[in-house]
């Protein structure tokens, strides 16, 4: 029985993994892009990534965690989009640079500590 959960919380595990891989290359794009509509075509991926977290499947034990990540990221990709439309590019790569950061503060939370994998929690 354990063998299946492990199974089955690995498989989630990977389809969330390869959303966020999938953002990441979109936040890269948007990043490096020289064009507003260019860009504008990245934030609208990403958003799209976000809104498809949201609905993965998540370990119960950090899911309120990782929802409130996703709201934060959603929220800040909201802003990079009206700085887009504005041409605030300045202000775009400002808000880009927060999701970053973002990224690196719930980063952490998907690890696992050698103790939290010995006895549970």
């Amino acid at each position: 029985m354990a063998a299946g959960l492990t199974h089955a919380y690995t498989s989630q595990s990977e389809s969330l993994e390869v959303i966020m891989k999938s953002f990441s290359f979109e936040y890269r794009q948007a990043v490096e892009s020289e064009s507003s509509d260019v860009r504008l075509q990245h934030v609208h991926q990403m958003q799209q990534k976000i809104a498809a977290a949201k609905r993965a499947p998540l370990r119960e034990d950090k899911a309120d965690q990782f929802l409130q990540g996703f709201q934060k990221v959603s929220d800040v990709l909201l802003q990079v989009e009206r700085a887009v439309m504005a041409d605030d590019q300045q202000l775009a790569d400002e808000k880009l640079a927060r999701i970053d950061q973002l990224r690196i503060e719930y980063h952490r939370l998907r690890k696992r500590s050698i103790w939290q994998l010995l006895f549970g929690r």
